[in-house]
């Protein structure tokens, strides 16, 4: 138990969300001897956007999170590594932005099966690499504003004008780069979970923190998630529980007797079974994605105007994965992608009847080496949701003819996607900063609700879409976790805790 923490004391708190951030809270919590902690999960398992399937012996897919991002200060990592988890180290090595670098030891494919120079994609990959950092700078330096709001506007224009006017002598040279610029605009859109980059705000976009060191992979995220959840009381955890309301302020006359504990602790949680969990502190750690659908009617009395104007400009998209496997592989596993570009006047797809055309991208993971794993964004994955998984496996088998130029290609014998769009516990995948948002949107959101003329929180907020840098990542969800547990830890390891400081 930490110095200064009263034994008299016991606060009972309900976590709301058994996801990384959730299960983050409760550990250290437990930990610092505040023991009196319920996690409500509505699904029948933890992890949230953390899920990972196992099918067969030598097939692990991730549905959810996929790699750790950033090895220097990144907990996920140590943890990772500290346990033996870590698999598939990804080394950026000539490029400064991990993201792109990752990129690099793919295949470069056009339609016909044409094979992209590797000196024209490096080429490109250098111009386009340094215009990002220009993009972040604009947060990072204090650079007068742009004309334009969004990174999409910003990268079109000005690596536009670069290649338009670059010394680049072949015409065909010079429309290959281009259309890699859209290519990698649609990369853009699922590595911020957009539908497009005139979305993300160009003042902003700095703001996001990249952590230094190899980008991993994990050999299971959940296995992470296990480690966790073994320093965690089995009984601490109550599934299938929905959460209803959070009524975090007595208002008017007292309600009905079932309401008794509530005056007792503070706080009370209604489950859409009806059951009720009576709390002195609620940590909510659902993503903003259902926050964005449900804020004004979860919590009685509403938030404050403020948090919910927050919470509405604040940016949170859809990503999906397509998982094809097939017999054997028929691709070139030297490579660990197949990027798919297509030619600058075919390449914006237009929705919905060229959904497919915003997968950018198959992946090779050795975590099921015979299968391929794309990416797509925004409206056409929200599409892509409605579709057969028959449909769905025939169109990127056409594709995948298309660009690899192999009539021959064997039709999958396993077709799976992803559907966070219409999964109603989650709305979406993750956070980025949209055009209109505000600087202090992110720590708004993130601040408590607390009781009146105190500085106890009733209700707190976590998940990766409160992390003010790390939006978006498992170590940001794991870092607001423990942040707000921390909050807890250090006012009742405080004995003065009494009137909030204004």
């Amino acid at each position: 138990m930490s110095a200064g923490l009263s034994s008299s004391l016991a606060p009972h708190v309900v976590v709301v969300g058994g996801g990384m951030a959730g299960v983050a809270a409760a550990q250290r919590l437990v930990q610092e001897g505040l023991t009196h902690v319920k996690i409500l999960e509505a699904r029948d398992r933890v992890g949230g956007r953390i899920w990972t399937q196992y099918l067969g012996s030598d097939t692990t897919l991730e549905l959810g999170a996929n790699w750790i991002h950033g090895s220097i200060g990144n907990p996920i990592y140590e943890l990772a590594k500290q346990h033996g988890l870590l698999r598939d180290e990804v080394k950026p090595g000539d490029l400064d932005r991990p993201t792109v670098g990752e990129l690099k030891n793919g295949k470069f494919l056009m339609p016909g099966g044409k094979v992209m120079d590797e000196a024209v994609v490096d080429s490109f990959l250098q111009n386009y690499n340094e215009m990002i950092e220009e993009c972040c700078a604009v947060f990072e330096q204090g650079m007068p504003s742009q004309p334009v709001d969004s990174i999409g506007e910003f990268l079109s224009r000005e690596l536009g004008k670069q290649l338009v006017s670059s010394n680049d002598t072949d015409a065909s040279v010079k429309c290959t780069k281009m259309a890699l610029l859209q290519h990698f605009l649609k990369y853009e859109t699922c590595d911020n979970g957009c539908h497009d980059m005139r979305e993300v705000s160009l003042k902003y976009f700095g703001q996001y923190n990249e952590l230094e060191g190899d980008h991993n992979n994990t050999s299971d995220f959940s296995a992470i998630l296990d480690l966790i959840l073994k320093t965690i009381p089995p009984d601490c955890i109550a599934y299938n529980k929905k959460v209803q309301c959070i009524r975090w302020k007595e208002e008017g006359q007292k309600r009905s007797d079932s309401a008794h504990a509530y005056d007792t602790h503070g706080v009370e949680v209604e489950c859409e079974d009806g059951q009720v969990f009576s709390a002195d502190h609620v940590i909510v750690t659902v993503p903003l994605g259902f926050l964005k659908k449900n804020s004004r009617t979860l919590f009685q009395p509403p938030l404050p105007e403020e948090k919910l104007a927050s919470i509405e400009r604040m940016g949170f998209g859809v990503v999906n994965k397509i998982f094809l496997t097939f017999q054997e592989p028929f691709w070139d596993t030297e490579y660990d992608a197949l990027h798919l570009v297509w030619d600058q006047d075919e390449s914006n797809p237009k929705t919905p009847k060229e959904w497919y055309k915003k997968t950018y991208c198959f992946y090779i993971d050795s975590k099921a080496p015979k299968t391929l794993m794309g990416f797509i964004s925004g409206k056409e994955a929200e599409y892509m949701e409605t579709l057969s998984e028959e449909e769905i496996s025939n169109t990127f088998l056409s594709l995948l003819k298309k660009f690899t130029g192999k009539d021959d290609i064997p039709k999958p014998v396993r077709t799976m996607i992803t559907r966070w769009g219409s999964d109603a516990l989650t709305c979406g995948s993750y956070s980025y900063i949209h055009v209109g948002e505000k600087g202090d949107d992110i720590s708004t959101v993130a601040e408590p609700l607390y009781r009146d003329n105190t500085e106890v929180p009733a209700v707190q907020f976590a998940g990766e879409a409160t992390h003010s840098e790390f939006f978006s990542t498992v170590h940001g969800a794991y870092l607001s976790g423990q942040r707000e547990a921390n909050r807890l830890v250090n006012l009742y390891g405080n004995s003065e805790n009494g009137t909030r400081k204004s």
